[in-house]
């Protein structure tokens, strides 16, 4: 971003919100190629290794038993829409992120449309069944849309400006 110049805090949050966001969206990308290739005995096996520990101290640990709750009814319909749900959100951020640090203005408006779209079914989610996690993360993003608009407003004008 050579126009970009983090300045004041919230671009300097700007900045490492966007990064995050890219971040997750290649391991959203290497979660879905891991669940495409393992089967869901396997990853309910790894992940009662994993958490034995934790239930062995706390068998009531939420995370823990969240976890192999998830593992447990990972059938091959719920694993195909984990690959899809995955895949898609990591190619939005992926495209967004790349278009945002690439200068591209249209990247913005498709960061916001898409990433708010996702953001529908978070608050499905919180509404069906709310977890402090899915809440959070849904705050994350809503103050990260915000940046992102605020960003836009300020690439419009310095783009413009360039013209």
């Amino acid at each position: 971003m050579s126009w970009y110049h983090p300045t004041s805090l919230l671009d300097k949050i700007f900045e490492g919100g966007i990064i995050i966001k890219g971040a997750t969206g290649v391991l959203e990308f290497l979660g879905g190629l891991l669940l495409l290739f393992v089967d869901p005995s396997s990853i309910h096996k790894f992940l009662a290794f994993i958490t034995q520990r934790e239930i062995l101290e706390d068998p009531h640990d939420k995370l823990a038993n969240a976890l192999l709750h998830s593992a447990q009814h990972l059938n091959t319909g719920s694993k195909t829409f984990a690959i899809a749900y995955l895949w898609l959100h990591a190619l939005v951020k992926l495209i967004a992120v790349f278009g945002i640090l690439k200068n591209k203005l249209w990247a913005y408006p498709f960061a916001l449309i898409t990433l708010g779209l996702l953001m529908i079914y978070q608050v499905y989610s919180i509404i069906v069944q709310a977890s402090i996690g899915m809440i959070l993360l849904t705050v994350f993003d809503v103050f990260i849309l915000w940046l992102i608009w605020r960003e836009y407003g300020k690439a419009r004008l310095m783009i413009g400006s360039q013209s």
